[in-house]
C-alpha cells in the first residue's frame, strides 16, 4: 500500500509541476514560434506577435503563483492522507486531480482580460 501512496503523489504532482515548468519558460522568454501548434492560443493571443508573446509572459507569471499555490496542498494532502488504504488513497488523490484541472484554467480569463486591456 505505502507504493501506491508514492504512485498517487507523483501523478497529482504532474498537473503542478507541468504548470511549474512551462510558467518558467514562458515567463523567462522562451515562447513557442507565433502562430504555431503548441502554446497559449486563443483569438486574442493569436492577433498579434507583440499578443503572441505578452500572453505567454503573463500566462506564464500566473501559472508559476498559480503552480505553486497548488503543489503544496496537493503535496501535504497526499503525504497526510487520512486513511491507509489504496481506496481511500486513490479517492482523495482523484479529487486532487479534478480540482487541479480547474484550477490550472483560472489564469485564461485573467490573461484575456489583460490582452483585452492593452488593446491585443
Amino acid at each position: 500500500m505505502d507504493w501506491f501512496r508514492w504512485f498517487m503523489l507523483a501523478m497529482v504532482l504532474v498537473i503542478p509541476l507541468t504548470m511549474l515548468m512551462l510558467g518558467l519558460r514562458w515567463w523567462r522568454g522562451r515562447i513557442p514560434p507565433y502562430g504555431g501548434s503548441s502554446g497559449y492560443r486563443t483569438r486574442r493571443s493569436l492577433a498579434s506577435p507583440e499578443a503572441w508573446v505578452f500572453a505567454h509572459v503573463y500566462f506564464g507569471r500566473l501559472w508559476v503563483i498559480v503552480g505553486l499555490a497548488v503543489l503544496v496542498p496537493s503535496t501535504v494532502v497526499m503525504l497526510l492522507c487520512p486513511g491507509g488504504d489504496t481506496d481511500r488513497i486513490g479517492l482523495w488523490g482523484g479529487a486532487l486531480c479534478f480540482i487541479q484541472t480547474f484550477v490550472m484554467l483560472v489564469p485564461m480569463p485573467l490573461t484575456e482580460s489583460a490582452l483585452r486591456r492593452m488593446g491585443g
